[in-house]
């Protein structure tokens, strides 16, 4: 696949090409679907652009085009429904259909959103302005902007959290609600089935609707009940708050929408007036569907330095709760058998879910240099949609690069490069920065992940050693993942894995400020039946619980990592199996706080110096370990190296020196030529500057975006 340039496309401008002809339509929002699509007379929408392409094709023998573009003037483009591509509207092996802006200085922005107006200022400072089509049951929205910043409905506690006592009905199947604290909560609420009880579990998060609150027995009774086991859906001790709740209006920033009269409000803040303030609402869930069919797929589109722009999700009237990653948010771009997509330094922002969702059938599609911010819920899904917590049923035939057409449900070769993917979870603070499940040869490279509040990329979705497993081969590299947990989640990484998949690699990321709210602020986190995976040229500071960490898994090679400060045990490994678990050499492991190197199991690690009769269920061997102290007995037990060496057989050629990095204080670990680590065979790492090297879109900036969560440990 390749990526056409800004130089390129407007040089192909013109009329042929080496006797092959370049098509060109033209689009303005001042323009005219009546028109002729000109520079002179352009269309107005992008539908009518598409029409044109469709109608060209038509008329053209494919062995005489070239190439078709479809060129946007600069400006706001209003969505009625979301723009579909079926596989008329795109190319094919002989030549791209291409949709771009003029300028990169002046994006084209479409937008699912819509301006209200008509606002009158009520005596209190609120803003008022009605709304029939809500009262009338046709218009519903959960999130609101102005003058393009994310505002938030009113809640209790305003700030922080309530804490649950315990959970409420708790069946084989499920939980039925929770009892609360005191006078938390009260029955007598306007609009009772509007609110929302948004709740923090360990590792997963749930938004739940009441059919009833009792003031007697404290109890909150679910609308469904959910999902339940002792780790992700009892409601016992759980941080939550009630969110929509009209008698907490007040605050600045802060909207409602009374459905019952239609009625929406805004209590402004300082220096606001309506005269200076654009309110939009989203009114689309999706901006762009891709939607091939299973013998003809969409392939060959390109988009270019386009901006699409808030999209929504309402709260189904049962709830939403998902075991883990929010997997059933849907995105704003669907993409459904559709093959050699680009999408190239375009903007995806202010939606209500995730940006991407790669589905059944997507293939060889390449998302570069992409700005993916203010996100409802995480960056890019790549994977078949989530059809259970355990696994997906497998199809028979297996997708290679070699065989790209294969079964035409997998997902496969999707590569995100270049891309930041900043300030998401918003709405669903367990989403994914990037999700890959159940699909192989994918990449993540050059990318930036910040500002989240689960994991940056998690890989597999098969636990344990359940075979056969269509997540392998995949690649993360020169990424630079922080501000990942930020104490409102436990149990993530920067990278975290799943399940049986060979061929995968994590590697030259730059990995920091991973922090959880209990357990689990881990850098590198190979968890249930991770096997086969080698992560290697990391670096890994400043994380909560440890800078790797495996829960269990098989034949996974951790090698020529830095793993600098983490706040608690620097490495850790919990479940004890009878077989080699995974290979950790060559490594550089530092510390200056009160953390111990070592954490949970590591008892069973005796591989043969005394005793050759022990099975070798992991292997340490040529690490460099350092505490700023000096202090020389790291080891469980208080040992040395050379004791924890003599009676495990563990760390043969390890050492404990310091590594001399040039400054540990501003995240600069190169080491000199004389660093003792060189003597272990660790090979210098250069890439202290890991994430994207290609600038955004001109003129869309990148700011940050409010959070309604309790931030710990916000990071650099």
């Amino acid at each position: 696949m390749k990526r056409v340039g800004w130089g390129i496309g407007l040089a192909l401008m013109a009329v042929t090409v080496w006797g092959r002809e370049v098509k060109t339509f033209y689009v303005s929002p001042t323009g005219n679907d009546e028109a002729a699509g000109t520079s002179r007379s352009p269309f107005a929408t992008f539908a009518r652009a598409q029409e044109a392409v469709i109608r060209y094709k038509e008329q053209t023998p494919a062995a005489e085009i070239k190439r078709i573009e479809v060129v946007f003037e600069g400006g706001e483009y209003p969505l009625r429904k979301p723009i579909f591509f079926k596989p008329d509207h795109g190319g094919t092996e002989h030549y791209p259909v291409v949709y771009r802006a003029k300028s990169i200085n002046q994006p084209a922005v479409f937008s699912g959103g819509r301006v209200i107006t008509g606002w009158r200022v009520r005596a209190d400072g609120a803003w008022s302005v009605t709304l029939p089509e809500v009262n009338e049951g046709k218009l519903d929205f959960a999130q609101l902007f102005v003058n393009g910043e994310r505002r938030f409905r009113p809640r209790l506690p305003a700030v922080g959290y309530f804490q649950t006592v315990d959970d409420f009905n708790v069946t084989k199947s499920g939980v039925n609600g929770f009892v609360y604290n005191g006078t938390d909560l009260n029955p007598s609420w306007a609009n009772l089935a509007d609110i929302e009880f948004m709740t923090i579990h360990i590792w997963s998060a749930s938004r739940m609707r009441a059919a009833s609150i009792d003031p007697d027995k404290h109890v909150v009774t679910f609308t469904k009940e959910r999902l339940h086991t002792s780790w992700w859906g009892n409601y016992k001790e759980r941080r939550y708050w009630a969110e929509n709740v009209k008698e907490a209006f007040g605050r600045p920033g802060c909207w409602y929408l009374d459905k019952p009269t239609g009625e929406l409000l805004y209590m402004p803040k300082s220096g606001e007036t309506p005269e200076t303030c654009k309110i939009e609402i989203p009114v689309l869930d999706q901006l762009l569907v891709f939607q091939g069919k299973p013998n003809r797929p969409v392939q060959r589109v390109e988009l270019s330095g386009l901006v699409f722009r808030q999209s929504g999700w309402i709260t189904p009237k049962s709830g939403n709760f998902t075991p883990q990653g929010e997997m059933n948010i849907p995105a704003s771009v669907e993409v459904v058998r559709a093959r050699d997509l680009t999408f190239d330094r375009c903007v995806f922002t202010q939606l209500g879910g995730y940006a991407f969702a790669f589905g059944p059938g997507a293939h060889s599609n390449l998302v570069y240099g992409c700005l993916m911010t203010d996100l409802g819920a995480g960056g890019v899904k790549i994977g078949p949609p989530y059809a259970g917590y355990r696994q997906i049923p497998q199809p028979k035939d297996e997708l290679t690069p070699e065989a790209p057409d294969g079964e035409a449900n997998t997902t496969s070769a999707i590569t995100v490069d270049q891309c930041r993917i900043l300030h998401g979870g918003r709405i669903h603070p367990a989403a994914h920065g990037v999700w890959i499940g159940h699909s192989s040869y994918n990449r993540v490279l050059h990318t930036e992940i910040a500002d989240l509040y689960y994991t940056a990329v998690a890989i597999g979705w098969t636990w344990g050693y359940a075979e056969p497993s269509r997540s392998h081969h995949n690649e993360v590299g020169y990424n630079h993942f922080h501000q990942i947990g930020q104490g409102v989640l436990s149990d993530m990484g920067g990278v975290y894995t799943l399940g049986v998949s060979p061929g995968t690699t994590v590697h030259d990321n730059r990995i920091h400020d991973i922090h959880a709210f209990d357990y689990g602020g881990w850098g590198l986190y190979t968890d249930e039946g991770s096997t086969g995976i080698h992560l290697y040229n990391n670096i890994v500071y400043d994380v909560k619980t440890g800078g790797f960490h495996q829960h269990y898994g098989k034949d996974n090679v951790i090698e020529n990592n830095i793993f600098v400060n983490s706040l608690t045990d620097q490495i850790q490994r919990t479940r004890m199996e009878d077989h080699l678990s995974f290979v950790f050499r060559r490594n550089i492991v530092y510390w200056d706080n009160t953390g111990i190197l070592l954490g949970k199991n590591w008892s069973d690690g005796a591989c043969g110096t005394k005793d050759t009769s022990k099975p070798r269920h992991y292997e340490l061997s040529s690490n460099l370990y350092w505490h700023a102290s000096g202090n020389l007995d790291l080891f469980p037990g208080k040992k040395t190296v050379e004791q924890w060496r003599e009676e495990t057989g563990q760390d043969v050629g390890s050492i404990v020196a310091d590594p001399k990095f040039a400054s540990v204080k501003t995240g600069d670990f190169t080491i000199p030529k004389d660093s003792p680590a060189l003597k272990t065979g660790f090979k210098p790492l250069t890439h202290f500057t890991c994430g994207p090297t290609v600038k955004p879109l001109s003129g869309w900036p990148v700011r940050d975006v409010p959070t309604p969560f309790e931030i710990r440990f916000a990071g650099k």
